[in-house]
């Protein structure tokens, strides 16, 4: 057994290992294992530079995706002129807002366009985009009404029509005024606590200019008149104002408050003014103060024409009478006890007293004279009443003198001379 072993070291000495004899290429077995393995570990770096370069495409079409997204995000919000503690209220808005669409751009890239997780991650970045909008155009608006603010009240033309708001949009368009953002909305806090949302704001109304030159209009038209003012004038001009006033409460509360037309309001309080339940009851008021306003100025007119035509009458006696009017008068009504026809002279100032000229001749007829004591015979042109009285004659032979039509056309001759 131990031969046997001898033999076989020996024959694998001689031949290699080999049955055929021979001995083993090691080298050359090991080199195309090596080049086996080279070929195995270019072709892994090669798999793995492929990879990489694909990790590399798709990272950067991620990143260009999500930045498709950002670069959609509309949080360009112009603060110029803006104080710095509102600025900074703004600007936290916008840091929180973009923190939140930014998030959801990093997470709306894994998820296709169907996957109920994409439109999740849409709708929180439009409604980021949305509120950036809002914020835009409140702070826009803001500014804009903030100067128009300030210069109506420069220059007076607010109306006091509304002291509480009045009063609120100073506190909100004050420098210091301070507000938080929700959602794109400047939310204010007023000195009585109340909390206001800008976009609920209204600027309070100014004075209704317009609405009192119209007042004024009508007050100087029945002034210039000289006539007092009648129950028709005041219903129609009632019925202007209220449809004015329809039209455009704020007009009622500034011609209430503003003083316009005496220099101080009507005695009416604000809590009235701004009483929207009762606002027919307010109307009222203001509109009877106004035609009491309006009434008085006819009476002007008509009082300063009546002392006007006295003055002037003064210096002519003949124009101290209106036109007169012919009367038949009984023995009782006639100055003298004498019936007959009558020119009646009514004088243009009431505490005058009234003058009467007979009319006609013949028997039981006063003549053409003067019949009231207390009035002058040069109040009336006793020759332009003989002239007149002759030609009617002349002209209508057939008339009777003293009958209502030789009377008529009598007067109508004596007033044309």
């Amino acid at each position: 057994m131990a031969n046997q072993q001898l033999i076989q070291g020996e024959l694998f000495a001689a031949t290699g290992g080999i049955k055929d004899g021979g001995f083993l290429d090691v080298a050359g077995t090991v080199g195309a294992e090596l080049k086996e393995v080279n070929s195995y570990m270019t072709s892994a770096r090669d798999n793995r530079q492929r990879v990489i370069k694909e990790e590399q495409a798709k990272a950067k079409a991620v990143d260009k995706q999500i930045a498709g997204y950002v670069n959609k995000m509309k949080s360009n919000v112009d603060l110029t002129g803006v104080p710095p503690a509102q600025q900074k209220a703004i600007q936290g808005f916008l840091i929180d807002q973009k923190d939140q669409y930014v998030q959801a751009a990093n997470e709306i890239v894994k998820y296709s366009a169907s996957d109920p997780e994409y439109m999740h991650y849409a709708d929180i970045m439009n409604s980021v985009n949305n509120s950036f909008v809002n914020a835009a155009n409140t702070l826009k608006t803001y500014k804009a009404s903030q100067t128009e603010f300030i210069d109506d009240f420069q220059n007076g033309r607010l109306s006091d029509g509304d002291l509480g708001l009045k009063k609120q949009a100073g506190e909100i368009y004050s420098p210091d005024a301070t507000f938080t953002v929700e959602n794109g909305d400047f939310i204010f806090t007023d000195s009585s606590g109340n909390k206001l949302n800008y976009r609920d704001f209204k600027n309070p109304a100014n004075k209704a200019y317009k609405t009192a030159t119209s007042i004024a209009n009508i007050a100087n038209t029945v002034y210039k008149s000289g006539a007092k003012l009648s129950q028709t004038q005041s219903a129609t001009i009632r019925l202007q104002l209220e449809e004015a006033f329809n039209t455009d409460p704020n007009a009622l509360r500034s011609i209430a408050a503003d003083g316009f037309f005496t220099g101080q309001p009507m005695a009416i309080s604000q809590e009235q003014l701004n009483d929207a339940a009762n606002i027919d009851e307010l109307q009222d008021i203001v509109i009877n103060q106004i035609l009491t306003g309006i009434s008085a100025s006819a009476d002007q007119g008509y009082n300063e024409k009546m002392a006007k035509q006295r003055r002037g009458n003064s210096n002519n006696p003949t124009k101290q009478y209106k036109t007169p009017e012919t009367k038949y008068l009984t023995s009782k009504e006639a100055p003298g006890g004498k019936a007959g026809n009558y020119a009646v002279y009514l004088p243009y100032n009431p505490g005058d007293p009234i003058k009467y000229v007979a009319i006609g001749g013949g028997s039981g007829e006063p003549t053409t004279t003067t019949t009231t004591p207390t009035t002058p015979d040069n109040n009336v042109n006793n020759d332009k009443m003989k002239l007149a009285e002759d030609f009617i004659k002349s002209k209508f032979p057939k008339l009777e003198p003293g009958s209502k039509e030789f009377t008529d056309k009598l007067m109508k001759k004596y007033n044309s001379l």
